[in-house]
C-alpha cells in the first residue's frame, strides 16, 4: 500500500511556507501526484458576534482574486519543483474548506496547517470541519514545523472506528518508519495487558511495519496531556489518531484529544474520521 495522490492546501494570505514543502518531499518518497488547492471568496465575513471592521479594505474585486489565484499556483509550482509527475494546481472562487473537502476525492492523503491565518471562512480553512468532510485521511501540519521526521511513528490508539481507520491509513507511513509505538490512555487500575493494542501490533507486523511497542500511559493528567508527553519523551516525529471519536460539538466544549492535538501538537499529526 502506498499513496498515489496527495493534495496540499495552500493559504492564500501566507507566503507558502514549508507545509509545500512537505508535501513535496512526500510526493518524491512516495513517488506520488501532487495537486495543490486555494480558494477564496470575493466577500469578507466578519466572524461570529463580531461587527465588521470599516479599516479593514472592502473585497477585492473577483479579477484580483483571480489574479491572487494564479500568483499562488505559479508559487506552488516553483515551490515543489520537479516530481515523478507534473505538480497539478487547482485555485477556485470557492470557500477553501468547502473546496478543499471536495476536492480531496482526487486524494489519498490531504496536507493541512493546524491553524487558519486569519478568521474569515472566505479566506480561511477550518481544520476541524477538513477532518470531518474530507472522508480522506489528513496530515495536519503545525505551521512552524519544517520538516517530518518518519523515525519514530505512534500510533494514539482507543479501540473506536476512528483508530480503526487511522491504523488503516497510516500504514504507508508506518511502513517507512523505524520504530512504531501504539500508546494507549488507560485508566488507573485497569489490566494494562489489554488486547487490542497487541491486536494492532499483529496487524501491522503482518504488513511489514517494523520494530512495533505497546505503552500504557496513566489517566494522572488528561489523555491529551499524556499524550502530549508520550511526544516529547520518546522524541515521536508523527502521530496517528482517530479525529473526533465523539461530536465534534462536545469536544469544543468540554475538551477533547483532537481539538487539543490540533491546538498544541508540537508535531505532525495523522488524523481519521
Amino acid at each position: 500500500m502506498s499513496y498515489a495522490s496527495l493534495m496540499v492546501h495552500v493559504d492564500v494570505d501566507a507566503i507558502l511556507g514549508a507545509r509545500v514543502g512537505i508535501a513535496a518531499d512526500l510526493a518524491r518518497r512516495f513517488r506520488a501526484h501532487l495537486i495543490g488547492v486555494a480558494g477564496c471568496v470575493p466577500m469578507s465575513v466578519s466572524p461570529p458576534g463580531q461587527q465588521p471592521n470599516d479599516s479593514v479594505p472592502s473585497a477585492p474585486r473577483l479579477l484580483d482574486i483571480k489574479a491572487l489565484l494564479d500568483q499562488k499556483g505559479q508559487e506552488f509550482q516553483v515551490a515543489v519543483g520537479k516530481l515523478d509527475g507534473y505538480p497539478e494546481w487547482r485555485g477556485q472562487l470557492e470557500a477553501p474548506t468547502e473546496l478543499l473537502a471536495r476536492e480531496a476525492r482526487a486524494a489519498d492523503l490531504v496536507i493541512i496547517g493546524n491553524k487558519p491565518d486569519n478568521s474569515d471562512p472566505s479566506r480561511a480553512l477550518d481544520p476541524g470541519t477538513v477532518l470531518l468532510k474530507a472522508g480522506r485521511p489528513v496530515l495536519v501540519v503545525p505551521n512552524n514545523l519544517r520538516s517530518l521526521s518518519l523515525r519514530h511513528v505512534a500510533i494514539a490508539w482507543k479501540d473506536v472506528r476512528e483508530a480503526r481507520r487511522a491504523v488503516l491509513d497510516a500504514l504507508p507511513f508506518l511502513q517507512e518508519a523505524e520504530s512504531v509505538m501504539i500508546v494507549e490512555v488507560v485508566e488507573s487500575g485497569h489490566d494494562q495487558t489489554l488486547r487490542g493494542a497487541k491486536d494492532v501490533g499483529a496487524y501491522l507486523a503482518r504488513h511489514g511495519v517494523k520494530t512495533i511497542a505497546e505503552r500504557f500511559r496513566p489517566t494522572e493528567v488528561t489523555a491529551s496531556d499524556s499524550l502530549l508527553r508520550f511526544i516529547e519523551d520518546e522524541n515521536i516525529g508523527l502521530i496517528v489518531s482517530g479525529a473526533y471519536g465523539h461530536s465534534r460539538l462536545g469536544e469544543w466544549a468540554f475538551g477533547g484529544v483532537t481539538r487539543d492535538l490540533l491546538a498544541q501538537s508540537p508535531i505532525c499529526c495523522l488524523f481519521s474520521h
